[in-house]
């Protein structure tokens, strides 16, 4: 095998993690929501994840890969453009339906695509205003749902705040590579939570000092906090760290594309929560998803020597 087969080798291994661990947070993340506060959420969430990164970055670079070389400016705007990103989508994920969030969330792609265009003067994708109308296309099945009334899962209103949330991640991304000078993925990833994390701490104790939001700890039940737990380690963790890698080896546009996985994954996830799909919602997300493909089938085409 050779070096560039084991470097895409590793990037498609990741970013199936990527999807797998994304889609198991969307449903987990909605039923957290009905026991936790957001932000309180989020700062448990964020804790764990660092504590996961900064644990497996001693046990793998060592002790001195923990010292934070980032400039304190960089260090403070690249943790809170992510926990932006975990206040923002659990937000918009707790007035959505998981099945619908899931489904709309192909969009996503091309969501990023914009960012990374109106951010670093990248040129869009071959392919994407045919890709565009497809997507569009696919999101007003979805939305006929509810207008026609067909089964219990329709909009709930906090989709278009799910798509900010991605225009978020993308610009995370794009920093993450960007602001650092020859470290790890891994050193990035636990970097970047440990930011998030001190920025959703502090939000969380103003909340809870001024009474709007009460203490994740009033929580007893230790299956929701077995639950909470795993799945931030396992998506906002390692996800994110995987996330790293498919974005330096692919690039953040391309990489977003693999996150087409996550609705795959969510649907399954969401299944095992109760929260069945309609036909409106699974013909919608295929439309919106054969947007995205076209737009990779057209880049491949470019790309691909005569």
């Amino acid at each position: 095998m050779t070096r560039q087969t084991r470097h895409f080798a590793g990037a498609f291994a990741a970013m199936v993690f990527v999807g797998a661990s994304w889609g198991a947070n969307v449903p987990v993340t909605k039923v957290m929501l009905l026991h936790f506060d957001l932000i309180s959420m989020a700062a448990i969430r964020t804790i764990a994840a660092a504590a996961s990164l900064g644990l497996l970055l001693w046990t793998v670079e060592g002790a001195r890969a923990l010292r934070i070389d980032l400039r304190l400016p960089r260090f403070l705007m690249l943790g809170f453009i992510q926990a932006s990103f975990f206040a923002v989508y659990a937000f918009g994920l707790y007035w959505s339906n998981p099945i619908t969030a899931a489904a709309i969330g192909v969009v996503g792609p091309l969501v990023s695509a914009v960012t990374v265009r109106l951010a670093a003067a990248q040129r869009f994708d071959p392919g994407f205003g045919t890709a565009l109308v497809l997507t569009l296309a696919g999101g007003a099945i979805l939305a006929s749902s509810s207008l026609f009334g067909q089964g219990g899962v329709t909009f709930g209103g906090g989709e278009p705040i799910l798509l900010f949330s991605n225009a978020l991640w993308t610009l995370y991304s794009l920093k993450a590579q960007a602001w650092f000078d020859r470290a790890s993925q891994l050193h990035r990833a636990y970097v970047a939570s440990l930011s998030a994390m001190g920025w959703l701490i502090l939000c969380s104790l103003v909340l809870i000092a001024l009474g709007t939001a009460r203490s994740p700890f009033e929580v007893h039940d230790r299956w929701l906090w077995t639950q909470l737990i795993v799945v931030a380690v396992m998506a906002s963790g390692f996800g994110s760290y995987c996330w790293n890698i498919g974005a330096a080896r692919l690039g953040v546009a391309v990489a977003s594309l693999w996150v087409n996985l996550v609705p795959f994954f969510a649907v399954l996830w969401s299944m095992t929560y109760g929260f069945m799909p309609n036909g409106f919602q699974i013909v919608g997300g295929l439309v919106a998803l054969s947007g995205v493909v076209y737009m990779q089938w057209r880049k491949l085409a470019v790309t691909q020597p005569a």
